[in-house]
């Protein structure tokens, strides 16, 4: 097996672990510089690396009202923190795309640039995919939430492209440009607008 095959299967592995920790309502682990006991206000979370994690904008935890609406609370900051945790991922995810998609566009690029270009496309899209998932996780609202989990799904079948181009520029480039993903993509940043 490649080397570059199986750094993807462990990337995916690691994923899978991480949305399955996301999905049962634990956030994924994060290195934090403050002592045990202490609590960081928002934006002050420090994650462990470069994947986007959804405690950035997780500013309504425990003792923000559940339920029925704050004094003064508006059905748009309610859904607050989800948006921001998923345009946070989709900003990080497509400042990593970008510079893979110009590699990509050049003709005739050698196998060993391919090869990099298809491991940094399945960072990027692995990372999104675990900030949009926890991103749908931050709101009550159903229609949010639906249109959060269908850009989840077509971020899963971005990578699941990427998995199956065997390295092939045309088949690189192709996912990038996703009519499902640009479509889900769309419909979050339309509803978090």
């Amino acid at each position: 097996m490649r080397p570059e095959t199986v750094r993807l299967l462990g990337i995916a592995a690691t994923a899978l672990a991480l949305v399955g920790v996301t999905a049962c309502g634990q956030l994924a682990p994060t290195a934090s510089p403050l002592p045990p006991g202490a609590t960081a206000s928002a934006g002050t979370a420090a994650s462990a690396g470069p994947v986007p994690t959804a405690e950035a904008g997780a500013s309504a935890g425990p003792t923000a009202p559940t339920g029925s609406a704050a004094p003064g609370a508006t059905p748009a900051s309610k859904s607050a923190p989800a948006c921001d945790a998923v345009l946070k991922a989709r900003q990080t995810a497509l400042a990593a795309i970008a510079p893979v998609a110009a590699v990509l566009a050049q003709p005739g690029r050698p196998h060993e640039t391919l090869a990099k270009a298809t491991n940094d496309l399945n960072t990027a899209y692995t990372a999104m995919h675990v900030g949009v998932a926890g991103a749908a996780e931050l709101t009550a609202d159903p229609q949010l939430k639906a249109k959060i989990s269908a850009y989840q799904l077509a971020v899963e079948q971005a990578i699941v492209a990427v998995e199956g181009s065997d390295g092939e520029q045309a088949k690189l480039a192709a996912v990038i440009e996703l009519p499902a993903t640009r479509s889900a993509e769309r419909a979050v940043v339309a509803a978090c607008s």
